[in-house]
């Protein structure tokens, strides 16, 4: 309105001319209606298409003297409309082909630039953090489509390909210690180091943070934390609490407020939810519009003996640490005994294990002489310092009656 208000003050003194995309009709309009009875002359581009096209490229090439061919002709989609800017970028990546191959031919295998982006790999340090993590094929796999996908939009839209933003709503399935959380971590960061997120961060919610106390709580709440995870990732851990038995209607209002802002910021929000496989699915169940805005359901799979030995070396690495050959044998014997038991912690139980060598360790360099202990000793966990758990007592089974 201001710019529209001293454009009509200067009117006899200066020619303005305001340049909008053709698809800001809105624009357009606000600008008419403040603009009152000033006269304005639109210029408007129109699409060609057949042989308006042609004669266009036609023009193209004469001007550069060079003749066309077929090849540049087949490009042209029948019944499609195209505007001058779709006609140049067309009309160039034939060029710079015709060049290569008929004008040229040495430089036939000098690559392009977008021949160079095609082979580059996704950037950031986060990148390549989760390529060095043991395991998660699955979740490396499903973020490299994604990436792979924003950068295909990019390199062939002037081949015809639709710019789209798809939801990347997800569902990350696994017991506890899987890295669902890391890895939703270094996805946020991932995203905002590859321009596809403005922001990157990791917002953390459970169902105390989302569903209200009291009747007419829950949506502002759930608005609010869609608002405040703009540009970043919303983190939604063990989801199913959501629609549990207690407050059901609560539950049933989250779930409901939810799906709606998943759909009111597809375009800035990436929401996770996150929670063991079986419960998750259930989960699914509740809203029938849920399951079908998640895109990607990344499954986190226990891990074997050997993974769980590759973790151990890792978080030993990063704590200046490495293991000898007779406690790296006992670690494989510790983990395949641990792996049996109930509610077995994954990563987390190896981090506690490397934890308590550590402890152990330093007790064990306390008792030596001190002039004695090298550089090696500090660095070396050994056998007797990773403490086997003790067996754990099964309850005896209770007797009815009496006994003498």
């Amino acid at each position: 309105e201001a710019l529209c208000e001293t454009m009509k003050k200067y009117r006899h003194q200066v020619l303005t001319v305001f340049c909008l995309p053709r698809e800001c009709t809105t624009s357009k309009d606000i600008f008419y209606e403040n603009l009152g009875n000033t006269s304005i002359v639109e210029f408007k581009e129109e699409f060609v298409s057949g042989e308006c096209a042609k004669e266009f490229l036609k023009g193209l090439a004469k001007d550069l003297k060079i003749r066309t061919d077929k090849n540049l002709f087949e490009r042209l989609e029948a019944e499609k409309g195209y505007l001058a800017p779709d006609l140049h970028n067309l009309f160039d990546d034939w060029y710079n082909n015709k060049l290569k191959t008929s004008v040229y031919p040495q430089y036939k295998e000098v690559a392009t630039v977008k021949h160079e982006v095609i082979k580059a790999a996704p950037k950031g340090s986060a990148y390549d953090e989760l390529g060095h993590m043991i395991g998660l094929d699955e979740a490396k796999k499903v973020i490299n489509q994604a990436l792979n996908y924003y950068k295909a939009q990019k390199l062939f839209a002037d081949k015809g390909m639709k710019t789209d933003h798809p939801a990347m709503h997800m569902i990350f399935t696994g017991n506890p210690g899987t890295a669902k959380t890391t890895v939703a971590r270094l996805f946020a960061r991932i995203m905002k180091e590859n321009n596809l997120l403005s922001k990157g961060n990791l917002i953390e919610v459970g169902r105390g943070d989302l569903v209200g106390k009291y009747v007419g709580w829950t949506a502002p709440t759930i608005q609010k934390k869609f608002k405040e995870a703009q540009g970043s990732v919303l983190f939604i851990d063990e989801a199913y609490s959501l629609v549990d038995d207690r407050d059901g209607s609560f539950g049933d209002e989250a779930i409901n407020t939810i799906v709606q802002e998943m759909e009111n910021h597809r375009n800035d929000v990436v929401v996770i939810f996150a929670g063991y496989p079986d419960k998750m699915e259930s989960f699914l169940q509740k809203n029938p519009g849920l399951r079908s805005r998640i895109a990607y359901h990344v499954p986190f799979g226990d891990y074997d003996t050997e993974s769980l030995c590759e973790i151990a070396k890792l978080i030993a690495k990063q704590k200046g640490l490495k293991f000898t050959k007779e406690a790296f044998e006992k670690l494989s014997g510790l983990f395949d005994t641990a792996r049996t038991e109930n509610d077995f912690g994954n990563g987390r139980y190896v981090r506690n294990v490397v934890e308590k060598a550590k402890m152990a360790q330093a007790t064990r360099l306390l008792t030596m002489d001190f002039d004695a202990i090298g550089s090696e000793d500090v660095t070396t966990i050994r056998p007797e310092d990773i403490e086997l758990p003790k067996a754990s007592a099964k309850p005896k089974a209770k007797q009815i009656g009496f006994c003498a």
